[in-house]
């Protein structure tokens, strides 16, 4: 396939840099097959840093989309399963493991004055994955006062928190460290009397530390995903590129936009 090589204005290298080269409405590519040649829509690539091949990117934002909703994502629909499957695996594995490490207590949101949880910034960053804890925050202090699904990524209570009776009821038959007596009666609610947070901290010990850790890195990791998704690899092919002190020559110079030959 004929590539349009697009070289920086000073003959120097650009590294993985994504660029489109818009071709005319009447730009035409011969038929391989003798049939009437058509109009083909301008794709958007980067090099490679291993074998300076183009790499097709799609559409880069839908691409970086993808990816933040689920890691590797947006590296499948761009076409590069092996790359994609091996970022879906690392880091939903990392989140799962510190999530499992933590007793499924260590991703929640909460931003109370004295006590946010900065911890889900980075942690958001894992993706869909992530957002129950911002559902099941805002029902916790939402008019219902209780969270969905038995309260998985709820945040922890704090003292004097009001909650529904069913909600009360629930964790004081579920949590061993919660009796019915730990609750206020304030028709029609509860009121909580004890702080949940140190009781995780308590019954967990280095390990609510530990699982906080891993979720937040498979957070932070998915960023540079998202970057790779919408930008390419990172990198140069050669020293003498990284440098960027001589011209590129062959299918390394540059970014290329490659004419797109599937009619869809």
């Amino acid at each position: 396939m004929p590539v349009c090589a697009a070289p920086s204005g000073r003959g120097r290298a650009v590294a993985a840099a994504p660029v489109a080269i818009a071709l005319p409405d009447d730009t035409v590519t011969p038929s391989s097959a003798g049939r009437p040649s058509q109009p083909h829509a301008p794709r958007i690539v980067a090099i490679s840093p291993d074998d300076g091949s183009a790499i097709d990117l799609r559409n880069p934002a839908i691409a970086a989309a993808l990816s933040w909703a689920v890691p590797g994502l947006g590296q499948l629909y761009q076409g590069r399963t092996h790359k994609g499957s091996l970022f879906m695996a690392a880091i939903l594995t990392t989140f799962v493991v510190g999530l499992w490490l933590g007793g499924g207590k260590v991703v929640y949101a909460s931003w109370k004055p004295n006590e946010p949880r900065w911890a889900f910034v980075c942690q958001a960053g894992a993706g869909v994955v992530a957002l129950p804890a911002i559902v099941q925050s805002a029902r916790l202090l939402g008019p219902a006062r209780q969270p969905l699904l038995g309260g998985a990524m709820a945040p922890p209570l704090f003292p004097g928190q009001y909650v529904s009776r069913a909600y009360a009821e629930r964790l004081a038959a579920d949590d061993p460290d919660i009796a019915a007596e730990d609750f206020f009666d304030k028709p029609p609610l509860k009121q909580f009397r004890r702080d949940q947070l140190a009781i995780w901290h308590r019954r967990l010990g280095r390990f609510f530390e530990i699982g906080t850790l891993y979720t937040m890195l498979a957070g932070m990791l998915n960023l540079l995903v998202i970057y790779d998704a919408w930008a390419g690899p990172l990198g140069a092919t050669d020293e003498r590129n990284r440098r960027g002190t001589e011209p590129l020559t062959g299918k390394a110079a540059g970014t290329a936009a490659v004419p797109s030959t599937d009619p869809g």
